[in-house]
């Protein structure tokens, strides 16, 4: 049996889903200690146990790259892709650049092949910034009579309208998490 922490977690949200959380939550607030030195031992391990060859990080860079794009795209163009990533590694080129170009190519492929699914990332990923960021954040501010002002744009708009755009930032925060929610099956069926 392979005791590193991600087998273990990964086996019991395998064997539990869901109702595993307030075990862990409470496991991870109360053994908190005893959990950071098991995550530096599995690290420990798994750095040890990983071929450090420089063939063998250029190929799971590139694997990695590869994740970047969208499954389709994988299917399609992955071993080429791995190969022409591998090589320019290898020949000295993986650097920022690399790096760089893959996310803007990735995001282009995304777009490309499944509009829908691009869009439900996006809102996953950003809808936070408005709802929290931009309308919680402030809300608690204003009512708390502080004066902060931070990078909260509704505190920086006259008094007046103050209440409309914490309320704008809101609404748009709620539409963005209402959207990827509802493209979450489009999301599963894209295998993303």
């Amino acid at each position: 049996m392979n005791a590193d922490l991600g087998t273990v977690t990964s086996n019991v949200f395998a064997r539990w889903g869901w109702k595993c959380v307030p075990f862990v939550t409470l496991w991870w607030t109360l053994f908190w200690p005893i959990g950071l030195v098991w995550l530096v031992l599995s690290l420990i391990a798994h750095y040890r146990k990983a071929d450090r060859s420089r063939a063998a990080r250029a190929e799971r860079r590139a694997r990695q790259l590869l994740s970047y794009y969208p499954p389709r795209w994988r299917m399609r163009y992955g071993e080429e892709f791995v190969e022409t990533v591998r090589r320019a590694i290898l020949d000295g080129h993986g650097g920022l650049r690399l790096e760089l170009n893959v996310a803007r190519e990735s995001t282009v492929a995304w777009w490309e092949t499944d509009r829908r699914a691009f869009a439900t990332l996006s809102c996953w990923c950003l809808c936070w910034l408005p709802l929290v960021a931009q309308s919680l954040a402030p809300l608690g501010i204003k009512l708390s009579g502080g004066s902060y002002r931070g990078w909260f744009l509704a505190l920086f708009v006259p008094g007046g309208f103050q209440w409309l755009v914490v309320g704008i930032m809101f609404s748009v925060g709620v539409v963005m998490l209402a959207a990827a929610v509802r493209g979450l099956p489009t999301l599963r069926a894209t295998g993303a």
